[in-house]
This record gives structure tokens, sequence and C-alpha cells, in this order.
């Protein structure tokens, strides 16, 4: 039987992280389905998702330990087949101010809708080098929402923190 099985791990950068861990992964037969995976200043951060033996999770948890400077940790999941009403792609940018993050998944939360993904970085403008926040998010709902006015609200959000945002339809 085969299960999936969630594994983060997060340490000091260096060379060699990613194929360490898919060796591993690899010598216990698991597959890798999803992945993420950002180097944060000094420090490289990884989510991976992987479909493997139940048998074989122990001797990967025992292999995964032997890596240095590593912090790993595994869960146990199962898939889930959920259908959503809503589903959305949402962009915003401009200029870094605080509470944005917090702003946006505030509005959401309110709403009963789930930020399934979310990226964000900050990146100088290309004549006036100012920072500019980007915010790349993934939105759903299994609730029926009123797509106008939403864009109504966030228009209104935006304009109070100095953003643009592109909401789209998945």
């Amino acid at each position: 039987m085969r299960d999936k099985l969630i594994i983060a791990a997060s340490g000091p950068d260096r060379k060699g992280i990613v194929y360490e861990i898919s060796s591993i992964i690899n010598q216990c037969n698991g597959n890798i389905e999803t992945s993420r995976m950002i180097r944060l200043e000094e420090q490289f951060s990884i989510l991976i998702l992987i479909k493997i033996e139940n048998k074989k999770i122990k001797n990967l948890k025992d292999e995964l330990k032997k890596i240095k400077n590593l912090k790993i940790d595994t869960n146990p999941t199962t898939s889930i087949n959920k259908t959503y009403k809503n589903r959305f792609h949402l962009y915003i940018n401009g200029a870094d101010n605080e509470g944005i993050v917090y702003s946006f998944s505030n509005y959401f939360s309110k709403l009963n809708v789930n930020i399934e993904e979310a990226t964000t970085s900050i990146k100088n403008a290309p004549i006036s080098a100012t920072p500019l926040f980007m915010m790349d998010l993934v939105i759903t709902t299994s609730e029926e929402l009123h797509e106008s006015k939403i864009i109504k609200d966030l228009n209104a959000l935006s304009e109070k923190l100095g953003v643009e945002v592109n909401l789209t339809k998945y």
C-alpha cells in the first residue's frame, strides 16, 4: 500500500541539499509529486509531497535524519478531492508597506476564503530603485461569492495600501 507523506526541511543553504533529499526518496522508492523550495537569505527550505510504500517510511525517516545541519519533519497525509465553486488568482504589487499580507489575509478570512498558495517578494523598481512589494495568491472557496463585490472590496483595500490588484478566475 502506498501512502502520502509531507517532508519539510530547513537549514543553512549549501550545494547538494536537493540531491541528498531526492536521492534518499528515490532509494526508498518514493515518488515526489509536488515540491516547493526556496532560499531565504542564508537559509534553505523545502516542502515535498511524496508517495511511498508504507513499509518504507521508517527507513526513509531514518535516512533523512542522517543529513547534517537540516531540521526535517515528516507528516502523513491523505488525498483531498475537494471541489471549489470559486478559484482565483490574485496578483498584488505596489509600494512596500507594512501590513499588506495581514490586510488581505484578514479580508479573505472573513469571507471564509482559503489562501491555497502565497508567494511574496520585494524587488526594486527599474528606474527609481524604489522597493516594490509583490504578492501572488491562489485563493479558493466552496461557497458562492459575488465576484463584483470582491473586486470592489479589493480595489478599496488596495487604494488604502498603495498597491494594485489583479484578480482572475482560475
